[in-house]
């Protein structure tokens, strides 16, 4: 799971954008606990949402 599949399946659930990197970690941990992700997945997911958030912080 990339970082846009991330933020596709955040707004086809909610049916809103995310406002921050925070609220879609919040998602993903919430799929995890479900049981719609693996450990592997969601660690994947939370990769992605790390280097996008230190991409804009470095920006």
């Amino acid at each position: 799971m990339n970082l846009q599949s991330i933020q596709s399946a955040f707004l086809e659930t909610k049916k809103y954008e995310p406002t921050s990197i925070s609220e879609l970690k919040n998602f993903i941990k919430t799929l995890y606990i479900k049981g719609e992700m693996t450990i592997s997945e969601y660690r994947t997911a939370v990769m992605y949402l790390e280097a996008s958030e230190f991409e804009k912080i470095s920006n």
